[in-house]
């Protein structure tokens, strides 16, 4: 029991030595924060105490571990700059939140994106997924402007100059604890640290409004991520997924974001991920998709290629709203077909976020959403009946060659080099992928492929 009392007594003494008298204001000196070496000054700016920060590297409070409470502070951004930000609930650069104010935007009240809130996911900054967490600020140039941030479980309000300027409903962060720091080319001075003190904020998850809507496409199957090559288009027969490539679900966010740097992280290089659902209609109708996402999109609608576009920031490929994902980025009309349709969508990124927000337009006829679930797969009986050589009759140089390897079936179709894996449908039928069946008819050596409404019959050679 003395250990344990001595042991809290130590951690008060080290938790509370850096602050003032008052118990909440931070001495504004070398010893109370880790920082980069020749980065910092520590003098009287103004008439008061301050340090003054470059643009390189991370200002931490030492040995403080931040959950709820309130973080004030005065800063003064130095120009010209890019943002200055305070960082909470940081496990390290890879794991953390923050609230950054835009240096461009001082002096423009109506700039939506002069403040943000962002959550950082294997030390990818989601700016680009989360624009509905950024806002007007009432900043002054050449000038303290006074920051305030109250944080209570789920939820935090963001104050600038006495003015709250964002509410966010649901903190996206995976860490519910950690320290604290600044960032960004300016003077900061007067630091408050108030834990506990939540101003009778919520710590439940606000409301998310987009969950009334059964428009937003939320359950998917998803694949790997695998990398695309830079130059190169998903739309082969092997570039497309099998259907049991589709190996686990995965649910849309608050807003119907699908975050797939939360599940598959920071990508170095292009990565390609692809998603799946299932759209059962009443009767043959027509509606839009509307879709955000981040960077590039592939969509394929019962193997039929319907929609392909990109949102690439750093290529000025940007779509609105300015590169961030939003349901704004781009529309495509869905024809569906009575009863159950596929819808398919490839995903690359190598640049900040990875998402996508998929959204109906209209619900009319539309019974069922369901995220795809692969069939079984069925064992081909007697598969040697259907290897061999056939020609389109009256062609003979007009090819198609099926082969069987290690107990699967492949095939070679007519002036293509690629060898493309079967699935069976049963009823000596084979899926080829991109809308394209094999019927085989075995006693009469004869093959029908079945491309889009198109057939064509080959004869067995050999």
């Amino acid at each position: 029991m003395k250990k344990t009392i001595k042991l809290v007594l130590l951690m008060l003494s080290i938790s509370t030595s850096a602050f003032s008298q008052s118990g909440n204001m931070l001495e504004t000196k070398a010893e109370n924060f880790d920082f980069p070496e020749g980065k910092v000054d520590f003098l009287t700016y103004k008439g008061r105490k301050s340090m003054k920060i470059s643009n390189s590297g991370q200002v931490i409070i030492k040995d403080l571990n931040f959950k709820d409470g309130t973080i004030e502070f005065d800063a003064e951004t130095i120009l010209p700059g890019f943002a200055q930000g305070v960082y909470f609930h940081r496990k390290d650069n890879n794991e953390q939140e923050m609230v950054y104010l835009r240096v461009t935007k001082i002096g423009d009240t109506l700039a939506n994106e002069a403040i943000q809130y962002t959550p950082y996911f294997d030390g990818v900054n989601m700016w680009d997924m989360y624009p509905q967490y950024q806002a007007p600020a009432p900043l002054k140039k050449e000038d303290w402007n006074h920051i305030k941030l109250v944080i209570s479980g789920k939820q935090m309000k963001v104050f600038v100059n006495d003015t709250p300027v964002l509410y966010i409903p649901k903190l996206e962060g995976r860490e519910t604890e950690g320290s604290i720091a600044f960032e960004g080319a300016s003077y900061i001075s007067n630091i408050e640290i108030k834990p506990g003190e939540t101003e009778g904020l919520s710590p439940l998850e606000g409301a998310d409004l987009t969950q009334h809507e059964s428009n937003y496409i939320r359950n998917w199957a998803m694949t790997a991520s695998s990398l695309l090559p830079q130059g190169t288009e998903p739309t082969t027969l092997l570039s497309v997924p099998k259907n049991d490539a589709f190996i686990e679900k995965i649910q849309a966010e608050r807003y119907g974001l699908v975050n797939l740097t939360r599940r598959f992280g920071r990508n170095e290089q292009r990565k390609i991920a692809w998603l799946k659902t299932t759209i059962t209609a009443k009767e043959r109708i027509k509606t839009n998709l509307q879709l955000g996402f981040s960077d590039e999109i592939w969509v394929y609608l019962n193997d039929q290629i319907t929609y392909t576009d990109k949102n690439i920031f750093r290529q000025n490929m940007k779509k609105y709203p300015n590169g961030r994902i939003s349901v704004q980025n781009g529309i495509t009309e869905l024809e569906l077909k009575q009863g159950v349709n596929e819808l398919m969508i490839g995903i690359s990124n190598d640049f900040y976020g990875w998402g996508l927000i998929a959204r109906l337009e209209n619900m009319e006829g539309i019974s069922g959403i369901e995220a795809y679930s692969a069939p079984k797969t069925m064992n081909v009986e007697n598969a040697d009946q259907f290897v061999g050589e056939y020609v389109l009759e009256g062609y003979d140089s007009y090819k198609l060659m099926v082969a069987q390897n290690a107990g699967e079936l492949t095939v070679q179709l007519p002036n293509q080099q690629e060898i493309i894996p079967l699935s069976y449908l049963g009823n000596n039928s084979f899926n080829v992928g991109l809308g394209i069946v094999l019927e085989f008819s075995p006693d009469r050596k004869k093959v029908m492929i079945k491309e889009n409404g198109f057939e064509n019959e080959f004869v067995k050679i050999n």
